[in-house]
Order: C-alpha cells, then sequence, then structure tokens
C-alpha cells in the first residue's frame, strides 16, 4: 500500500513538522557523535556523514553545517524536499535495506526512516548497509520511535501548524501491540484548512516494533560495538531512543 505521506501529501511535511523543531534533537546528536566518533590522527577535519531514510531533510538541516554529507531516500517527492533544503548534499534515491554507494563515511544516521523496517531480516538488512558504509571508527546512529517493552496504546498524537494562510491539523492513532506480532499500525489524518476552505486526507502506515535486545544483538553481528542510549522523548510520548554504534576494526 503506497504511504501518501511520502507520495502526494509530500508537501504538507515541511508544514505539520517544519525543520526548527528538530535543532535540539539535532544537538543532542552532535554531542553523540562527537563523544565516540574516533578520527585517525591526520584524517581531514571535516567527517563525513550518511543519512539513510533522510526524508526531508529536516534532521539533516542541522547537521550539514558540521559534517560533508549525503543522503538516501526511496520516496523521489522526499528527496526533492531535502534536496531544496540542503542543496549543498548529494541525494541518492534508494531503500536502505540495499543501497551500496561504494564509499565509507564517518557517520551514518538512519533517523525514524527505520521505523519502516518490518521484520527481523529487513531490521538486519539495514543496518548492515549503516555498517557497510561505516569506516573503522565511525558511529552509526539508529532512532525508532518505538521498542517493544516500552510501548503501549493504543494512543492518539495530535497537533496543528500555520504556514503562509494554510493550518494542517495532524493526526495520528497508533493502535495497540498485538502479542507476537512485529508490527505496528498507524492512521494519520491531515486536516487541511486554507483560506477558510476544510478537507481531511486519511493515510495510513505500518511500523516495526522490535526489543531492545534484538536491536543491539543485530549491531554487534554487523561488527557495532552497541549501545542503548535514552533520550528525550517527542510530543505524544514517542521517540527517545538512539542505539549507538562504534564500527570495530576487522579481524585479520
Amino acid at each position: 500500500m503506497t504511504m501518501r505521506l511520502y507520495n502526494d501529501l509530500a508537501d504538507l511535511w515541511p508544514i505539520v513538522s517544519p525543520p526548527a523543531e528538530y535543532m535540539a534533537e539535532a544537538a543532542e546528536w552532535l554531542d553523540i557523535i562527537r563523544s565516540r566518533l574516533d578520527l585517525a590522527a591526520g584524517r581531514r577535519q571535516r567527517p563525513t556523514l550518511l543519512e539513510l531514510g533522510c526524508g526531508g531533510g529536516h534532521l539533516l538541516s542541522h547537521l550539514t553545517a558540521h559534517f560533508t554529507a549525503e543522503a538516501v531516500d526511496i520516496s523521489e517527492r522526499m528527496l526533492a524536499l531535502s534536496q531544496r533544503l540542503n542543496p549543498d548534499t548529494r541525494h541518492h534515491p534508494g531503500d536502505m535495506r540495499t543501497v551500496r554507494l561504494g564509499r565509507k563515511f564517518d557517520v551514518v544516521a538512519i533517523h525514524d526512516a527505520v521505523n519502516y523496517m518490518l521484520t527481523a531480516e529487513d531490521l538486519r538488512a539495514a543496518i548492515t548497509t549503516a555498517a557497510v558504509h561505516l569506516n573503522t571508527g565511525g558511529v552509526a546512529v539508529l532512532a525508532p520511535d518505538w521498542l517493544r517493552e516500552s510501548f503501549s496504546g493504543p494512543r492518539v498524537i495530535d497537533w496543528t501548524r500555520q504556514d503562509a494562510g494554510l493550518d494542517v491539523t495532524f493526526i495520528e492513532y497508533v493502535a495497540q501491540a498485538e502479542p507476537g506480532v512485529a508490527t505496528l499500525e498507524s492512521v494519520f489524518i491531515f486536516i487541511i484548512n486554507q483560506d477558510g476552505q476544510v478537507k481531511v486526507e486519511l493515510d495510513r502506515h505500518t511500523g516495526g516494533l522490535f526489543p531492545r535486545a534484538l536491536w543491539l544483538d543485530l549491531m554487534a553481528d554487523a561488527g557495532l560495538d552497541a549501545e542503548y542510549i535514552q533520550t528525550q522523548g517527542y510530543e505524544g510520548g514517542f521517540g527517545g531512543n538512539l542505539f549507538v554504534g562504534v564500527r570495530r576494526a576487522s579481524r585479520g
């Protein structure tokens, strides 16, 4: 099923989740990355970063001043938004499970796009992609919205944002997690008021729901020394989960 947010409704994303709202999170990521990044003596001063599943590039826009960045996303509409916001960043179409750019980076980041890994094998593939694009001593950062052991539902998240005569109320309903099922169903509702004319758009999303131990095990399998860091969550009680891994030297 096509997710409309990343297709015909993509232009709503910069309104309902504007780039400025990612500033504090990006600052937190920078502190964590800098404290763990191992740059060998004599290497360039400006490290490199690859974001997989960059979406509209909102988090990335606060990182490009600190890294030479590249970005990947499976949605052409989202890539176009990110390119507009981050014009000096190289953008590539691709699936985070399979894309291979043929070069390595000091940091590989996967923000909440990692939520769309629906099976353990999907998640393993995305983590493998991150690892194979990392320099030795480089840092992988992954940020799922939910973990199996801490999720409770159903829940409803909503907020309203305005932009130049356009008011958009975003409502997300997240269903109860079913026992033994590794996915969560969400319904997105967009209530759009443009100059007094109101319309409603509906979208459905499915995300993965995995235990913390699986994330750490898969990162270790990919050659990463991994840790879980609890960070500040988002409005509505989601987010606040960060998995950070440092790329080990290859044996032999």
